[in-house]
This record gives structure tokens, sequence and C-alpha cells, in this order.
């Protein structure tokens, strides 16, 4: 399943992937994302992506594939993965503030469990320049594959916006558990 959209709302620099489970606030989210990796970070039944626009669209093209997709290509300026695990077995696109934008699929493909997000990004400079865009300047990518939990990994990061807090020195973020519930499927994806 493949799904793109030129008109992907965000606010505050943020859009999400949410859970039906999700049910608490991450008050540490933002302090993880500016200290890790700068472009995602994953919890239980949720993941915040940061664009460099503040307010605005961004073109965004998300995928649900059930192995990891081939490295990135050079033209994405930045490239993470994280982990993130899902309890209810949904995981719903969501602009800051918003509703479920349902037209992007269900990208808890495989039921509850772990999963594997890699985000992409390309013009989080010129995003963060402009502000307020109301046509796409900066294009995001978001595959999601069932795969056990692992440390993040950045592919890369070169973007200005990036490098502002993005130490290549600190060791990666590790994925955060969920407190309660055993898993309903093994890690392995099986």
């Amino acid at each position: 399943m493949r799904w793109t959209s030129d008109t992907m709302h965000v606010s505050y620099h943020q859009y999400y992937l949410c859970g039906a489970d999700y049910d608490y606030e991450d008050l540490d989210e933002v302090q993880r994302l500016s200290s890790g990796n700068t472009l995602a970070v994953g919890s239980p039944e949720r993941l915040t992506a940061l664009s460099g626009t503040h307010s605005g669209v961004i073109r965004l093209t998300v995928e649900g594939l059930e192995g990891a997709p081939p490295a990135p290509g050079p033209e994405w300026e930045s490239a993470v993965e994280v982990s993130l695990y899902s309890s209810s077995g949904e995981l719903w696109l969501e602009p800051w503030g918003g509703r479920a934008v349902r037209e992007a699929g269900n990208l808890a493909h495989a039921g509850p469990g772990w999963y594997r997000v890699r985000v992409q990004s390309i013009g989080r400079d010129r995003g963060h320049a402009e502000d307020t865009v109301f046509t796409w300047v900066e294009e995001h990518y978001l595959a999601i594959w069932p795969a056990p939990p692992e440390p993040d990994l950045v592919h890369r990061v070169t973007d200005e916006y990036g490098l502002l807090y993005y130490d290549p020195q600190r060791p990666p973020a590790q994925p955060l558990y969920p407190t309660a519930g055993p898993p309903t499927r093994t890690s392995t994806g099986g």
C-alpha cells in the first residue's frame, strides 16, 4: 500500500502516526526529538515526525511494506529509522491536533506488534525558512514494516535544520517498550 498527498498538514513542525490505544501524553517526546536523530521518535502507539515547516503543508508519501525498503537515495537530505510498538494493531497518519487521515490506510498492516519506521526528508531547510507554507516546499517519505525492536538508526542528517541539534557522537536512542500488556505478535514479526 502506497499513498501520497501534496497537502499533508503540519503544525508546530509535527505530524504523527497514532494508534487506537494511545492515551497518554509523552512529555519527553520533543526533548527526545531534539536530543536524538531530529527527524522522528517512536513510542508505544505513536510516532512523531519533525518537519522544517512550522505550519502549512508538506508532500508526504507513506508506504506499508513486508520488509525493509532499499537504502535511501542520495536525494534525501535526512533519513532515520525508529522502532514503534502497536498494541492496538492500528496506526493512522494524523496531523497535529487533527483527525486520522483514513485514506492513507491503517499502517499497522501486520496487526499488533513491533514495527520499524523509516522517515526520509528533503527541503526541511526551505520549509523552516518559509515557516508557513501553502504550497509544499518540503517532502517526506515514511515506510513502515514489521520488525523486532532496535535502536534508532541514522542513515544521514545533512540538512541545516537537523544539524542544529543532531550529534553523531551521541548514542542512538533505544526503543520505548509498552508498559502493560503482553505482545500479541512475536518480535520476529510472525
